[in-house]
């Protein structure tokens, strides 16, 4: 039998002692390092949504005063004697930086340089906690390090994952920033369960495996369902059986949580953190919902215009420009809600919604055209500020209109109700032929609105023309919103980012939702 002398404590240990006291020493680094790990971890994910909920609320309040201030000394029509006042320096920065953070590459996967910022500190920092302090010495300590990082980003996953989105009037994150945000999450979470796995595979011998315990069953439990959740949700096959996924990604990410639950002491505060979010999102949705008749109507274009009376429920549905809903009809498609903007001005008789009719959903839709019984849940989201702008320019892409219509009108509608004179405003709407805009009202002089009507794709350059034309100086407020296909909206923030590189003052924002 081997010996092992320890010469610090001037004791030999026979090897079956000393394997058990390496172990026990093992286990005291490993929650030493896994206490520091949770408290550290921790602090810097709630500093992130602070430092976002903080910088939305300073930007907000920081653009009003500027624009207000512009406005105030800047005449409408520059004089001959006086040229256009100087961009400061602080401005000047600025917009360097926001040019630079929306610009977005080409790429079908491509975000903005700032989104993609976010997700490489996001990635790099997980990565960071996975091999600092020796996290690679050993295949169990390997193991382990990806485990505890599977489990403590579940809550983020829940939080961003969540429809009626808690943190959206807090950070003014749009649905689809949520949405990408979540599916990085989403993908850290599955990918280190699976490895977590495979490396303790590697690390129990043959022999052992076969007496598995209660809690290594449970864990396996948990990691097929993530492993069943990141297989339907590949771009292709997601594409092709939204459906599917759709089920399969919302009820297998619930799935796991009693097991995860058993699985190991240290999971507990974080299940019991994912199941609070859950059921708060659930009991939010559910108070919020309205059982209203709803009435399709198929227009050109595989369009369909989807119109109900909210003051024929219960409680009446209020709303704001740019908020969306989910909505469900169970005689097309049952347990499933799908987001859409909501294309009537704030305080119409009916809220109606305009809807493509692709696979699945929008399409049972539109070939069953008529009356439905609708559950709408929401409003959510927040209403973007164009407050100070003496120019807007509104660019819609095809069923994006459902954005840029309402706000549109909305903005006129209320500088005029407290004696204001309303900002100059573009209107430009990208459609595939004339006859997809039949059903709109584009009159300029009803709405005050100067409607464009396109059926190219040349909304960067114009965007462009009309910023530069406006009076010649860039301190002026001009604010452009976009919503529509990618193309469209890509195509529309580099042209945002080129102007604000040329120290134009631009503020920029975009309207999307996908998956």
């Amino acid at each position: 039998m081997s010996e092992y002398y320890n010469e610090a404590e001037n004791m030999t240990y026979t090897s079956e002692d000393w394997a058990a006291m390496q172990q026990l020493e093992f286990d005291d680094r490993g929650r030493e390092w896994s206490r520091k790990f949770y408290l550290s971890y921790n602090i810097i994910v709630v500093a992130f949504f602070v430092a976002a909920v903080v910088a939305h609320f300073y930007i907000v309040q920081f653009k009003k005063t500027v624009r207000r201030a512009t406005n105030e000394k800047t005449p409408l029509i520059p004089t001959n004697n006086g040229a256009p006042r100087p961009v400061t320096f602080v401005s000047k920065v600025i917009r360097k930086t926001t040019s630079v953070l929306i610009y977005q590459p080409q790429g079908r996967y491509s975000e903005s340089y700032g989104t993609m910022l976010i997700i490489a500190s996001y990635l790099g920092l997980n990565i960071l906690y996975t091999f600092i302090h020796g996290g690679a010495s050993s295949t169990q300590i390997f193991a382990n390090r990806i485990g505890l990082l599977s489990i403590v980003n579940m809550p983020i996953l829940f939080l961003l994952g969540s429809k009626t989105g808690l943190l959206v009037d807090w950070t003014g994150w749009s649905h689809e920033g949520y949405i990408i945000l979540h599916k990085h999450v989403g993908r850290v979470v599955c990918i280190t369960a699976i490895a977590h796995v495979f490396a303790y595979c590697a690390v129990v011998p043959i022999s052992t495996r076969v007496q598995i315990n209660n809690e290594a069953i449970v864990g396996l439990i948990a990691t097929t369902c993530f492993g069943i959740i990141l297989g339907t949700s590949l771009a292709p096959l997601r594409a092709r059986l939204y459906e599917i996924f759709l089920y399969f990604h919302v009820w297998f990410i619930v799935l796991p949580l009693p097991f995860l639950f058993f699985h190991w002491v240290r999971t507990k505060p974080y299940v019991i953190t994912c199941a609070v979010i859950f059921a708060w999102d659930r009991f939010t949705r559910f108070k919020n919902v309205h059982h209203v008749i709803g009435i399709s109507q198929n227009l050109s274009g595989d369009t369909v215009k989807l119109c109900m009376n909210t003051r024929a429920t219960f409680s009446e549905i209020h709303w704001t420009t740019g908020q969306y809903v989910y909505i469900s009809i169970t005689s097309l498609a049952r347990f499933q809600y799908h987001p859409f903007t909501i294309a009537s001005p704030p305080g119409a008789n009916t809220l109606d919604l305009i809807i493509r009719a692709r696979k699945g959903f929008s399409r049972s839709l539109f070939n069953n055209e008529g009356e439905h019984l609708v559950a709408v849940h929401g409003p959510y989201g927040n209403q973007h500020s164009f407050d100070g702008c003496r120019k807007v320019v509104l660019v819609a892409g095809g069923a994006g209109v459902s954005y840029t219509y309402p706000e549109a009108i909305e903005i006129v509608r209320s500088h005029e109700a407290i004696g204001d004179v309303p900002p100059e405003i573009d209107f430009l709407w990208v459609v595939p032929d004339e006859s997809y805009a039949s059903w709109t009202d584009l009159d300029n002089e009803k709405y005050g609105v100067n409607f464009k009507l396109w059926v190219t794709k040349e909304q960067g350059h114009s965007l462009r023309k009309t910023v530069e034309e406006y009076g010649g100086d860039k301190n002026i407020a001009v604010a452009a919103a976009v919503c529509g296909p990618a193309q469209i909206v890509r195509e529309t923030r580099n042209a945002c980012s080129d102007l604000l590189w040329e120290q134009y003052n631009v503020d920029f924002h975009a309207e999307s939702f996908g998956w």
